[in-house]
C-alpha cells in the first residue's frame, strides 16, 4: 500500500471530556488490550494501530487507508467486542489527525495534558503501550515513528526543564491525602498490586506508616508485597477481614466490575466505625459509591482534581521551552511524513529540517520574535523551492538518461 493513501488519526476520550462513570464503561484492561489490537489489525481499513490506556485516558493511535472513517472504526470495535454504541457518546470524544495527532501525544508524553502537571507514570505508561503494539505487530512504520519520537520528546522535556523532574503522580497525591488525614499508627489496605500500589506502599512505608495490608485477586502477590513492608496479605474472597480494623483502603485494581459494595462497607463501619477514608483510583472504579455510609468519606479521580494544590510556579515557568521541544519535534515529524512521498529527497528531509530549526534557534537571541517568525517563514520557502528544484531536476536528467 502506497504510503499516499495512508492517514494518521488519534481518537481519544479523557479526563477533560469525560467523567470517571462515562469512561469506566468503555475502559479497556490490559488483559484484554491484545485482543483489542487484534481486532483493529484483521480491520482491512486498518494499516497500524496503537491504545493507550489509563485511569485518565483511552485512546486509539490509527494509520488508516485512503477515506476510512475513524471514529466509526473506533465505534465498529465497541459495538462487536464490548455491545457498546458510542455514536450517541461521539461528543465526548476528540479526533486528531495528521500532525495534530504528533502534537497531542508529544504533549500527553511530558505530562503537559495530564491532571497533574509534569505527571511522569504516563511515560512508562505509553511505553508499555507500544510494546504491547509491538508484541502484536499492530504498529505500522507511521506509528514506529511516531511513537519513538514521543519517546525523543519525553526525555528531551525531563532533561531540559523542571517538567517531571519531581515525579509527580496521581499516587503522590492520594498519598499526601492519607497522610494529612490518617495516623502513623493506624491500619491502612492497599487492594491490588501494579504500579500505583506499589508507590503508595513504598510511601507510606517510608514516612512511618508501619502498619499496612495488602489485598489481592492472587494472593502471592499480595504476599510479595506485604513481605517487602513487614505487612500482613488477605486474597479478595476474605477482604471483610482488613476491612473491619482498616482506617484507610486505597484501591486500584484492573477489575471490569465493583470488587467492594455497601453491604461489606456499611457492616464493617457499624461495627468498628472503619473504614473512615477510602481512596479509589480505578478505573473503572473498585468501589460503589451507592448506598454507602455517609461518614464514610470516599475520594476517586474526580475527587482528587480538587487536591491538585502542588506548587506549580517553577513549573509553569518551563512551559514554554517545553512547548518549543515539542512544536519542534511536531516540525520534524511533519516532514518526515510529507516525505514519504518524495523518492529523491525524502531520505534527507528529516536531517534538513533539524538543521533549520537548528539554526533558527541559534539566531533567536540576535532578532526580535516578529523577525524570528519571518526567518521561520522564509527559510521553510526557500528549502520547498529547493527542493522544487532539485526533484525536477533529477527527473529531467532521468529522462535524457532513459533517452
Amino acid at each position: 500500500m502506497e504510503n499516499e493513501t495512508l492517514q494518521l488519526f488519534v481518537v481519544g476520550i479523557n479526563y477533560k471530556t469525560s467523567t470517571v462513570s462515562e469512561r469506566e464503561i468503555l475502559q479497556i484492561n490490559r488483559k484484554e488490550i491484545s485482543s483489542a489490537l487484534n481486532y483493529f489489525n484483521s480491520r482491512k481499513e486498518v494499516e497500524g494501530v496503537v491504545i493507550v490506556s489509563t485511569c485518565n485516558r483511552l485512546e486509539f493511535y490509527l494509520t488508516l487507508k485512503q477515506d476510512a472513517q475513524p471514529f466509526t472504526v473506533v465505534n465498529d470495535f465497541f459495538f462487536e467486542k464490548k455491545k457498546i454504541s458510542i455514536k450517541q457518546k461521539q461528543n465526548l470524544f476528540y479526533i486528531y489527525s495528521d500532525t495534530e495527532v504528533a502534537l497531542h501525544l508529544f504533549k500527553v508524553i511530558t505530562g503537559l495534558d495530564s491532571m497533574l502537571l509534569g505527571e511522569y507514570q504516563v511515560q512508562g505508561q505509553i511505553k508499555e503501550a507500544y510494546s504491547l503494539a509491538c508484541s502484536q505487530k499492530s504498529a505500522d512504520k507511521i506509528l514506529h515513528k511516531l511513537f519513538h519520537a514521543a519517546f525523543r520528546v519525553g526525555k528531551n522535556v525531563r532533561s531540559k526543564t523542571k517538567i517531571g523532574s519531581g515525579k509527580q503522580s496521581l499516587s503522590g497525591v492520594a498519598f499526601q491525602i492519607i497522610k494529612e488525614k490518617i495516623r502513623k499508627e493506624d491500619v491502612i489496605t492497599i487492594v491490588g498490586v501494579n504500579q500505583n500500589t506499589k508507590i503508595i506502599a513504598e510511601k507510606l512505608h517510608n514516612h512511618g506508616f508501619m502498619h499496612l495490608i495488602c489485598v489481592n485477586r492472587t494472593l502471592y502477590k499480595a504476599e510479595e508485597l506485604a513481605e517487602k513492608y513487614n505487612g500482613l496479605a488477605f486474597d479478595l474472597d476474605n477482604l471483610h477481614e482488613p476491612l473491619i480494623i482498616s482506617k484507610c483502603i486505597f484501591s486500584c485494581t484492573g477489575s471490569a466490575d465493583y470488587i467492594i459494595n455497601s453491604d461489606i462497607l456499611n457492616h464493617s463501619y457499624s461495627k468498628s466505625r472503619n473504614p473512615s477514608l477510602i481512596v479509589d483510583m480505578a478505573v473503572p472504579r473498585d468501589i460503589n459509591p451507592d448506598g454507602i455510609n455517609k461518614e464514610i468519606e470516599i475520594i476517586d479521580l474526580e475527587g482528587l482534581k480538587k487536591y491538585l494544590n502542588v506548587q506549580k510556579s517553577d513549573i509553569e515557568n518551563d512551559i514554554p521551552l517545553a512547548n518549543k521541544i515539542i512544536s519542534d519535534e511536531v516540525k520534524i515529524f511533519e516532514v518526515w511524513n510529507e516525505s514519504q512521498k518524495d523518492d529523491y529527497l525524502g531520505v534527507f528531509a528529516e536531517k534538513v529540517e533539524s538543521i533549520r530549526l537548528q539554526l533558527l534557534d541559534e539566531t533567536k537571541l540576535q532578532v526580535s520574535e516578529e523577525e524570528l517568525l519571518l526567518l521561520d517563514k522564509f527559510s521553510r520557502s526557500l528549502l520547498h523551492r529547493m527542493k522544487s528544484t532539485i526533484t525536477q531536476t533529477m527527473l529531467l536528467n532521468n529522462e535524457l538518461q532513459e533517452k
